[in-house]
């Protein structure tokens, strides 16, 4: 394993890449909060839900117009500005968003945090891998709330666009990635408890 304490030029390599990475990591939160926070003012402020359903619609004819042939296709999902919906619906979905906002901050924190300490050649520690472990349970939990919430919002948004009409299908969809990010990140930590088990059984050995 390289020292990053070393000045060779291997580990100053190392230390620029992960400091690259940490760079990133805190970019990309900072940045999927301000747009989290200024898209839930907005919606707010204007009483506009910006918002994705379901659709279950062909393509048109004119998909199709040059010299390919398209021998099938249909939308599967639109992007739509919604006014005038319930409190209830308005609610439940920016609900969904600050738990799915939440989620995404956790993942980049975490990818600092570890980055942070490594590159301070101190990744086995009790706090690091207890607050790692904290936050990918965090990521599942948050992932889970907002996910399920996303989804109600969705039929709500539906059945209130619909009214008499059956055009927008009571369904949803939604993206299982941060069960692999949140079942990741409990798995770092619990491998950075190992490390420090570790650590500490073969301290007197050195």
């Amino acid at each position: 394993m390289t020292d990053l304490t070393d000045r060779g030029s291997t580990a100053t390599l190392t230390r620029g890449i992960i400091w690259v990475v940490f760079g990133i990591a805190v970019l990309a939160g900072l940045a999927v909060l301000a747009v989290g926070i200024g898209s839930i003012v907005a919606t707010l402020a204007s009483g506009q839900l910006a918002t994705q359903l379901s659709v279950e619609q062909d393509l048109p004819d004119a998909a199709s117009a040059g010299t390919a042939t398209l021998l099938a296709g249909s939308y599967e999902t639109a992007r739509v500005l919604v006014s005038d919906l319930t409190p209830a619906a308005v609610t439940v979905s920016l609900t969904a968003r600050v738990f799915g906002l939440l989620s995404q901050v956790a993942i980049a924190a975490s990818f600092a945090l570890i980055c942070w300490s490594v590159v301070r050649s101190a990744p086995f520690r009790r706090s690091l891998s207890l607050t790692v472990t904290l936050s990918g349970a965090v990521v599942l939990i948050a992932g889970l709330l907002s996910a399920a919430l996303g989804v109600f919002s969705s039929w709500l948004i539906a059945e209130q666009l619909n009214g008499s009409s059956e055009w927008w299908p009571i369904a949803a969809t939604t993206d299982p990635g941060f069960l692999l990010f949140g079942f990741g990140l409990m798995f770092v930590g619990l491998a950075f408890d190992h490390g420090v088990k570790l650590q500490r059984e073969t301290a007197g050995l050195v």
